[in-house]
Order: C-alpha cells, then sequence, then structure tokens
C-alpha cells in the first residue's frame, strides 16, 4: 500500500508550483490588452487579480508550512 504524502512533500509541491506561476507573470501581461479588448477588461484583470492572489497564496503556504 502507498504511504500519503507528507506535508513537507506537499509544501514543496505548492512551493514549487506557486513560484513557477510568479514567473509565467511577466509573460502574459503582453497578452492582457487583447484579451481585454476580447473578452472584456473588467474579466480580464479580476482573472489576472485572482491567478496572482493563488500564486503568491502558494508560495506564502508553502514557505509558511516548510519554516515550521
Amino acid at each position: 500500500m502507498d504511504s500519503p504524502a507528507t506535508p513537507h512533500t506537499v509544501a514543496t509541491v505548492a512551493l514549487v508550483l506557486g513560484a513557477v506561476m510568479v514567473v509565467a507573470i511577466p509573460a502574459a501581461t503582453d497578452y492582457l490588452s487583447a484579451w481585454a479588448r476580447t473578452y472584456g477588461a473588467v474579466l480580464v484583470y479580476l482573472a489576472f487579480v485572482e491567478y496572482l492572489a493563488v500564486a503568491v497564496g502558494l508560495v506564502r503556504w508553502g514557505v509558511g508550512q516548510l519554516r515550521s
């Protein structure tokens, strides 16, 4: 039987995923204005802010779990 993932492993995965998401942000900023024209500015910028919040939240949670 497989053992469950340890909290350290989950925190490491969250930290890496969050860091990758943060690094990908500058690549998406070039497309924001085109997406805003196509899909609506409010929708695109709210989605972008939510994406930023999830990325930063993953990094903060991962670091907090690894430090404790």
